[in-house]
């Protein structure tokens, strides 16, 4: 494993996914966490939607914005960008506002991270990354404001779920870090299936 597939791992379903439903669970507990566990569901679904949709559209029908060596958004950029900053700052809630801006600019690092990962392996365009972390960048700013302040307050009396949320974070980092989730086959699966045709469109213009 190179330095750059270990970066881009950070940006892998396989380990994404599982911390999108944990950080949902402990914002729901106790049940007043309700809110914002809504908003991260729809945070999650809007990014991961958005992706699924334009890597949709161009392999059943070749849909893409004109002149661009495009096959959909980075996936791995645009959850990683939504994750990762996501995960330190709830984790930060109870701090002051440097420490949770500090927190947050080193979850948006592993983020950027990822994203530079997926052009130096050659695996997206740059009009692919940067779409991806477009729609990160805009859905995990849209959720981290909407921890308003008196949310804050009212956390940082629960030590024990930010605990929770970090051992069970760092639980699932050592289980599924390094794992490959398929969903670029089960895309291709689902694409064939909606348009009918015998096989997916591709890239037209290799990666150099």
């Amino acid at each position: 494993m190179t330095i750059w597939t270990a970066i881009t791992s950070f940006g892998d379903s396989a380990l994404l996914l599982p911390l999108i439903a944990w950080i949902a669970i402990c914002l729901l507990l106790p049940t007043p966490g309700w809110r914002d566990a809504r908003r991260w569901a729809i945070a999650a679904a809007v990014c991961g939607g958005g992706v699924m949709l334009s890597k949709l559209l161009f392999m059943a029908w070749g849909i893409g914005p004109p002149g661009l060596n495009y096959t959909g958004f980075s996936g791995h950029t645009a959850l990683a960008i939504l994750v990762w900053p996501t995960l330190a700052g709830v984790l930060s809630l109870g701090g002051t506002r440097r420490q949770r801006l500090s927190m947050i600019g080193m979850g948006a690092c592993i983020g950027a991270a990822v994203a530079v990962s997926r052009l130096v392996l050659k695996v997206h365009s740059p009009s692919e990354v940067w779409l991806g972390a477009i729609l990160g960048a805009a859905v995990v700013t849209w959720f981290l404001r909407g921890l308003t302040p008196h949310e804050v307050t009212a956390r940082s009396a629960d030590p024990w779920r930010l605990a929770l949320l970090g051992g069970g974070a760092l639980a699932i980092g050592l289980v599924c870090y390094g794992r490959v989730f398929p969903s670029q086959h089960v895309l291709q699966d689902i694409a064939l299936w909606l348009s009918g045709h015998s096989g997916v469109f591709t890239r037209r213009v290799e990666l150099g």
